[in-house]
C-alpha cells in the first residue's frame, strides 16, 4: 500500500528543521552533551553535515526524476557516505555552515512546493523525502512534535506483527536473537508494559505538573512485564497490544498544548514513541 503523502507533512518537518539549531542551543550544556552522545555525533555541526548532505541527494535524485532524466541507482554504504558529509564540512567555520544549511532547507522548502500531487505520488520521490526529511527528523529529534509523533504510531509502530509474521523463520530467530527476547509476543509484552508505564505518568503529569516518576530497575521491569504479560492468552496479548498503541494516539491527538509540551511528557514520548521504535524497529 502506497502511503498517502501530501506536501504539508514535508513543509511541517522542514519548519521543524528550521527551528532545530535554536532548539538544540536553548538546551542547557549538560542536555546538549548527553543528546550528541546518545545520537553519536560531538557538535551539533557534525550532525547537521550529515543531514545537510542527504538533503542533497535526495534533492538532486528527486529533481532527476521528475525531469525524467537517466540516474543510476547507487547503493549506498552508509557508514562511508556519513563519515564523507562529516569531512566535507569538517574546516567549515560553524557561522559559515549554519548559513549553508538555512539555505540548503530554503532549497528543500521550494522543492516539497513545487511538486505536484501526482509528482508526490512518484515512489522515488515521496521515498527520498520520507527518507531525508521525516526519517532523519524522527531519528535525530529534540522532542516529540504532535505531526511527528502521530506519523510515527499511525504509520511505522502500525502493523507491528504483520512485519513480523512475513519474516522467514530464520529471519525471526535472527531479529529475536539480536532484541534478546525468546519469543515475539514476549517483545511485545515489554513494549505493552512501558507504554502502559508512560500512560500513567503523562497522567499523573497533567494533573501535577510537578509530579517526577519514582527510578526503576529497568532491567527487573523488563523482565516483570514478561512475566505479567506471559499469563495472557496470543489473543489477549494482542488485543492489549493494540488497545495500548490506540490510546497513544488518543492520548497524542488529544493532550492539550501546556501538557503535551511538558518537559517530562516530551522526554517520554521521545523515549517511547521514537527511540523504543528505532530500537525494536523491523
Amino acid at each position: 500500500m502506497i502511503p498517502e503523502f501530501t506536501a504539508a507533512i514535508f513543509m511541517r518537518s522542514l519548519d521543524e528543521w528550521g527551528a532545530y539549531p535554536g532548539k538544540f542551543l536553548s538546551l542547557p550544556p549538560d542536555e546538549q552533551t548527553a543528546f550528541l552522545k546518545q545520537q553519536g555525533y560531538v557538535s551539533l555541526h557534525d550532525l547537521l553535515a550529515h543531514v545537510v548532505v542527504w538533503w542533497e541527494e535526495g534533492e538532486a535524485i528527486i529533481r532527476d526524476t521528475i525531469e525524467k532524466r537517466e540516474r543510476p541507482r547507487r547503493k549506498y554504504d552508509f557508514d562511508e557516505f556519513n563519515a564523507a558529509s562529516l569531512a566535507r564540512f569538517k574546516d567549515t567555520p560553524d557561522s559559515e555552515f549554519f548559513s549553508v544549511y538555512e539555505t540548503r532547507r530554503k532549497q528543500m522548502v521550494a522543492l516539497v512546493s513545487s511538486l505536484t500531487d501526482e509528482q508526490m505520488k512518484i515512489r522515488r520521490v515521496y521515498g527520498w523525502l520520507d527518507a531525508v526529511l521525516l526519517g532523519h527528523l524522527k531519528e535525530h529529534s529534540l522532542g516529540a512534535p504532535r505531526f511527528l509523533a502521530l506519523d510515527m504510531l499511525q504509520r511505522e509502530w502500525a502493523g507491528t506483527a504483520e512485519r513480523f509474521n512475513k519474516l522467514t523463520a530464520e529471519e525471526q530467530k535472527s531479529f529475536l536473537d539480536k532484541q534478546g527476547f525468546s519469543r515475539f509476543r514476549d517483545l511485545a509484552a515489554h513494549i505493552i508494559a512501558w507504554r502502559e508505564d508512560g500512560l500513567q505518568v503523562i497522567d499523573a503529569i497533567s494533573k501535577d505538573p510537578a509530579y517526577k516518576q519514582p527510578e526503576m530497575d529497568m532491567d527487573a521491569y523488563n523482565a516483570q512485564a514478561v512475566e505479567l504479560f506471559g499469563r495472557l492468552s496470543e489473543d489477549e496479548l494482542w488485543k492489549k497490544f493494540e488497545l495500548t498503541h490506540q490510546s497513544l494516539i488518543e492520548l497524542v491527538i488529544n493532550l492539550p498544548e501546556e501538557t503535551y509540551n511538558h518537559k517530562d511528557v516530551q522526554a517520554w514520548l521521545r523515549d517511547d514513541v521514537f527511540e523504543h521504535y528505532f530500537e525494536h524497529a523491523l
